[in-house]
């Protein structure tokens, strides 16, 4: 995450140390600009990843700052009103936050951004020099913290009753999470749940035979009904 090159617009000291307190919980160090005059100018001299966006500004606001770059970030509107959703998403932002939002509703936005970018929905130009699959990653509460864990290193996830096990090339991490959850934060294109115990990363699998995937050294049954998607996924 320290590759990400963040930028919080708002013209309340208070809500921008709020962001900014965020960010660096993740080790993330943003640009502050405190209206939208001064974000443009900003945005035309270097590029952003993701922009949080007050609304209510003086001078620019965050709408006419938005439908005025010609090559957008990915943007977070920030504000306390909820009269501006709409335009929001018509403006196709990643996400709307209401002031005051949480630091676990914050993790959702970022792990929603990772999702965005593996699905190529965020431009290459925009995300940086790194390769946005690389980025891509989600948070695992374990052991009472929040540990960051890149989507292209997981081999697969295994459920174990009232938690699960991700497995990785380097680690392996348990936390009380169902295997239907975490899934569900994964790319599609990416992993493919095999089993009511296993999801796996579809580039991991080594071989498949006897109705069973290998991955590295273990070898994961495939339901009957995961058989043909996943036959399609690795022939295609």
């Amino acid at each position: 995450m320290n590759a990400l090159r963040c930028l919080v617009v708002d013209d309340e000291p208070l809500a921008v140390d709020v962001v900014v307190s965020y960010l660096q919980r993740l080790e993330i160090v943003p640009v502050c600009c405190e209206n939208g005059v001064e974000a443009f100018q900003q945005l035309q001299k270097e590029p952003f990843d993701l922009l949080f966006l007050d609304i209510e500004m003086p001078g620019l606001n965050g709408i006419d700052l938005l439908k005025s770059l010609p090559h957008r970030p990915a943007i977070v509107i920030t504000t306390a009103y909820r009269d501006y959703a709409v335009e929001g998403f018509e403006l196709e932002v990643l996400d709307y936050l209401v002031k005051p939002f949480s630091f676990p509703r914050l993790l959702q936005t970022m792990e929603k951004l990772g999702r965005w970018r593996v699905a190529g929905e965020v431009s290459t130009e925009a995300m940086g020099r790194k390769d946005v699959q690389e980025e891509a990653h989600l948070f695992l509460k374990v052991d009472k913290q929040l540990v960051q864990v890149w989507m292209k290193d997981i081999l697969y996830i295994e459920s174990k009753k009232d938690y699960i096990r991700v497995l990785t090339v380097k680690d392996e991490y348990f936390c009380h999470q169902t295997l239907t959850d975490i899934t569900a934060k994964l790319p599609t294109e990416k992993f493919l749940r095999l089993h009511r115990s296993y999801t796996v990363a579809l580039d991991k699998i080594s071989l498949f035979r006897d109705n069973c995937v290998y991955v590295r050294e273990k070898v994961i049954p495939v339901s009957r009904e995961h058989r043909q998607e996943l036959r399609r996924r690795l022939q295609g």
